[in-house]
C-alpha cells in the first residue's frame, strides 16, 4: 500500500489550486528555451558564446561542477546507511540518491554542449589519458552516475505502477544486496573526482593565486557540507510538508548537524588556505591577480560574505546547534544560504583561474586580464539544464514513495 502524498496547495478564498501543474508549464518553458539555445550550439558551435581561448571555461562549468557538489550528499548517506548500518537514515537516503543522480546527469548534459566536438563525448571511454585530470575525473563521473543508477533503479521501482510486475521490483530490490559494494565504490569514486575537480585549477597554466595543495581538500569538504546542507533543505519538503512522518525530527536533526560540522570544518581549511596564499605569501603574482580581479569584480566581497560570513560561519553555527524545539525555519534558511556558498566557492575558483592568468611568454606582461561575457545562448542552455534538474526532482518527489512496500 502506498503512502498518501500531500500536495501543496495554495488556498484563494474557499478554493484551493494545485500549483504543480503550473509549476511544471513554467519548467518546459525552461526546457524550450534550453533546447533554443542548444540548437544553436550544436550547429555553430561554441562561436555562439562568450567563451575564448582566454576563458575557455565559463558559465556552464560553473553549473557543471556545482551541480557535482550540491550531489555529495549521495555518497555520504551511502555510507551511513549500507556501511555503518545505521538504517533510521535509509528513507533519507533514498532522497540523496536522487539528488546525486540528478546532479551528475545534469553535469553531463552540461558537457555534452561544453565540449567542442559533442559527438565525440565517448572518446574518454575508449581513448583512456591516464595522465589527465580531467580524463580521471570524466571517468569517475561516468563510473558513478552508474552506480547511482543502480541505487535509484529500486525507488523507482517502488511506484505502484510497478507493482503489477512483480519481477520488476524484486530484480530491482536484489540490487540492495550489493549495498556495501556500492556504497564503497561511491565513496572512493566520489572522493578520487571531488578532489581532482580541485587539482585541476592547481594545474592551469594561469595557475597563481589557485596553486595549494589545500584545494582538493576543499573541494571535498565543502562538497560534502553543501551537498548535506541541500539534502536537508530538501528533506523538509519531501518528509514535513508532502510525505510527514517517513523520518524523524531526530534524523533531520542529526542531519542539519553533520551538515553544519561539515561547513564550518570547510571554514576552518578555508581561512588556512587564504593565509598561506595572502598572508604569510610573498608571490607577487598573485598579489597582482588578486589586485586584478578586484577591479572588474566583487570578487573580494564574494568571498569574504558569500563564501565565509553567511556561507560557512553563520549557517554553520546555526545547523551544528540545532536541538530539539529549535526553530526549523531559521535552519532552512542557513542550509540555503551553505548550499549557495558551494556554487559562489566554484565561480569564484573558475572565474579567478581564467579571468587574471598569468602569461608565461617572454616580453608581455607577467599577469594578464581576459575579458568574459555570457551570450543568451548559454544563458538559454543553462536554464535548460537547471529545468531539467528541477523537473525531474518535482516529478519524484510528487509520484515516487521513498519508501519501500512493506513485504520488502
Amino acid at each position: 500500500m502506498q503512502q498518501e502524498i500531500h500536495v501543496p496547495k495554495l488556498k484563494l478564498g474557499k478554493r484551493k489550486i494545485d500549483l504543480f501543474p503550473i509549476w511544471i508549464a513554467l519548467l518546459f518553458v525552461g526546457l524550450v528555451a534550453g533546447a533554443m539555445g542548444a540548437y544553436q550550439v550544436l550547429t555553430h558551435g561554441l562561436t555562439v558564446t562568450g567563451l575564448s581561448n582566454q576563458v575557455p571555461w565559463g558559465l556552464w562549468i560553473a553549473v557543471d561542477i556545482s551541480s557535482i557538489a550540491l550531489g555529495g550528499g549521495a555518497f555520504v548517506l551511502g555510507v551511513i546507511v549500507y556501511i555503518l548500518k545505521i538504517k533510521r537514515y535509509e528513507n533519507i537516503g533514498k532522497l540523496a540518491v536522487l539528488i546525486g543522480f540528478l546532479g551528475y546527469s545534469t553535469a553531463g548534459l552540461v558537457l555534452l554542449f561544453d565540449l567542442g566536438q559533442p559527438l565525440r563525448f565517448w572518446h574518454p571511454v575508449v581513448f583512456w589519458q591516464v595522465h589527465s585530470l580531467l580524463w580521471e575525473i570524466t571517468m569517475c563521473v561516468v563510473l558513478y552516475l552508474t552506480v547511482l543508477g543502480l541505487e535509484l533503479f529500486p525507488t523507482v521501482t517502488d511506484h505502484a505502477f510497478f507493482q503489477r510486475f512483480p519481477f520488476i521490483p524484486k530484480i530491482a530490490h536484489s540490487i540492495h544486496r550489493f549495498g556495501p559494494v556500492l556504497a564503497v565504490v561511491g565513496l572512493t569514486l566520489s572522493l578520487l573526482h571531488q578532489a581532482s575537480l580541485g587539482a585541476t585549477y592547481g594545474v592551469l597554466a594561469g595557475r597563481g593565486m589557485l596553486f595549494s595543495a589545500t584545494v582538493p581538500v576543499l573541494f571535498v569538504f565543502s562538497a560534502v557540507g553543501g551537498g548535506l546542507s541541500l539534502l536537508f533543505l530538501l528533506s523538509a519538503l519531501v518528509f514535513r510538508t508532502m510525505r510527514p512522518g517517513l523520518v524523524s525530527d531526530k534524523v533531520m536533526r542529526e542531519l542539519a548537524r553533520m551538515a553544519g560540522g561539515m561547513m564550518l570544518l570547510y571554514l576552518y581549511l578555508l581561512l588556512w588556505d587564504w593565509a598561506i596564499n595572502f598572508y604569510y605569501s610573498f608571490d607577487a603574482q598573485s598579489s597582482l591577480q588578486l589586485e586584478l580581479l578586484k577591479s572588474v569584480s566583487p570578487y573580494l566581497w564574494s568571498f569574504w560574505i558569500g563564501q565565509v560570513l553567511f556561507g560557512a560561519l553563520i549557517p554553520g553555527a546555526i545547523l551544528l546547534s540545532y536541538r530539539k524545539g529549535g526553530n526549523l525555519r531559521l535552519r532552512l534558511l542557513a542550509a540555503a544560504f551553505a548550499a549557495a556558498s558551494v556554487v559562489i566557492m566554484r565561480w569564484n575558483y573558475n572565474f579567478a583561474g581564467s579571468m587574471a592568468y598569468i602569461h608565461y611568454a617572454p616580453f608581455v606582461e607577467q599577469v594578464k586580464l581576459a575579458t568574459y561575457s555570457p551570450t543568451w545562448q548559454e544563458y538559454a542552455v543553462a536554464t535548460g539544464v537547471v529545468s531539467y534538474w528541477l523537473l525531474g526532482f518535482s516529478l519524484a518527489v510528487r509520484y515516487l514513495p521513498f519508501k519501500s512496500p512493506e513485504h520488502h
